[in-house]
């Protein structure tokens, strides 16, 4: 084996890593490779032996070559992700095959390495592999040119101290976003406390925020630390930042100027070093148009922006969305069910989710609990229980692609007289729609994957497929 030596250094963070290969020679230099960087390696010399390995303990990334004797390193991945939906997959191989890429791309590999190849460049992927671990176990699911980019956001915000205000309707995620944030910064080994600013009266919520002294009102027997205190040197989240009354407004004003408090009924102020986080589903600079919310206060939280998407525009996330929520209520129910059927698919696609990603999370728990079948049927999904919501995003659900500025028309068109090789003939639509939507999204890959449906990665080995750049 051929490898490229650098001096480049690569910084990984570390985890628990499955080598499966056929080569021991392979497997012997990876292993010893990895454990240097500090990781928890154990290997395996075939796919079934992988698997016994994957079914008696858990596993944070698998290292697979792809061409081996039984099963494939796309068969190992997909046994793999039936056992744990969260694991992230980097297949190696001497062979290239287009078609190998794509189903592993497509079953959830971070990415796929050539024959010989740089060490470097595997030791990128392999950190990369678990920053997009953690953004699952976040519940950060999604390759939706939407999600690609706030993935990519979180990565440049969490190691600044900057507030973040994160904006976007109920359901879509928005404190996962913060969770992501948090756990990617410096802060991480600190607390992460979450506090919902529209559940408590106005004294209650500045007793939470800032604590109490004894005495300080009827209730309070005892001095109380408040949530400032609690998450010293990590990360406040306060969510719902609207629903604050004028003077609260004016207290967290303060404190985001000055980083310093006073408990309620106190004299002393005390430094707090936290950072925060807020988020809202209303439109803050509409309130401060209208005077419901402080102008000074809306520029010191909106500082960095993050907006989530609703799921109706990242409707290519549904399924994966879905599939994690089935392994995850698997687990806690000790059901084995292999993830849901074509009819579901086509249902979860069609509605118009208005309660978003825990709408779609809670239909599956549901689904997943009273399901008989061996995987979820959409007769279990029972959508649309809210009164007065669409259940469909369009009567016959057109497709996402729009080509010429024209939606293509219902069917195939008619099949000719002497026939075709079908195979060739899909192959041709297939790279003319690549190469109206790089056209269409102005040359930007991320965007004309997302007019197609498809994960960027997934895009981009396409475009190879096909030699379109």
């Amino acid at each position: 084996m051929a490898t490229n030596m650098t001096t480049t250094e690569v910084t990984t963070a570390t985890g628990s890593i499955l080598v499966v290969d056929d080569e021991r020679s392979m497997r012997e230099m990876l292993s010893i490779m990895l454990k240097k960087e500090g990781h928890d390696v154990v290997v395996a010399d075939c796919g079934k032996a992988a698997v016994e390995i994957l079914r008696r303990r858990p596993v944070d990334l698998l290292i697979s070559d792809i061409k081996m004797p039984g099963m494939s390193g796309v068969d190992v991945l997909r046994a793999a992700k039936e056992i744990d939906d969260a694991i992230v997959g980097i297949m190696i191989t001497a062979f290239k095959s287009t078609d190998s890429a794509v189903e592993a791309l497509r079953l959830g590999a971070h990415d796929y390495i050539d024959k010989p190849f740089d060490i470097d460049k595997l030791k990128a992927a392999i950190s990369g592999a678990f920053e997009q671990r953690r953004l699952r176990e976040c519940n950060i699911v999604g390759d939706s040119w939407q999600m690609q980019r706030m993935k990519e956001r979180i990565k440049r915000v969490a190691p600044t101290n900057s507030t973040v205000l994160i904006t976007g309707e109920s359901g879509t995620g928005k404190e996962l976003v913060a969770r992501a944030i948090h756990s990617h910064s410096k802060r991480a080994a600190r607390p992460f406390v979450p506090l919902n600013c529209g559940a408590l009266p106005e004294m209650l919520l500045e007793s939470e925020l800032f604590g109490h002294e004894k005495g300080a009102f009827a209730s309070a027997d005892a001095t109380k630390k408040g949530l400032v205190e609690a998450a010293e040197r990590g990360t406040i989240f306060l969510d719902e930042i609207g629903e604050m009354s004028p003077m609260m407004q004016v207290k967290l004003l303060r404190f985001l100027q000055e980083r310093r408090f006073r408990r309620v009924g106190g004299t002393e102020e005390q430094d707090a070093d936290v950072r925060v986080i807020a988020a809202t589903n209303q439109h803050l600079a509409k309130m401060v148009e209208s005077g419901d919310f402080r102008r000074d206060l809306f520029y010191r939280v909106n500082v960095i922006k993050l907006e989530v998407p609703p799921l109706r525009e990242r409707k290519s996330d549904i399924l994966s969305l879905a599939k994690h929520f089935v392994a995850k209520f698997n687990r806690q129910m000790g059901k084995e069910l292999g993830g849901v059927s074509t009819s579901a698919e086509r249902a979860l696609e069609t509605y118009a989710w208005p309660g978003n990603v825990r709408e779609l999370e809670n239909v599956i728990e549901r689904a997943v609990a009273l399901e008989d079948a061996e995987t979820v049927q959409a007769e279990s999904l029972d959508l649309g229980d809210i009164p007065g919501q669409d259940r469909r995003f369009a009567p016959h659900a057109p497709p996402d692609v729009v080509v010429g500025g024209q939606r293509p028309v219902d069917g195939p068109e008619p099949l000719p007289e002497s026939g075709f090789v079908l195979e060739q003939h899909v192959q041709g639509i297939e790279r003319e729609y690549l190469a109206q939507a790089l056209q269409q999204a102005g040359g930007v890959k991320v965007r004309a994957a997302g007019l197609l449906g498809m994960s960027f990665r997934s895009f981009r080995y396409y475009l190879k497929k096909y030699h379109l750049g």
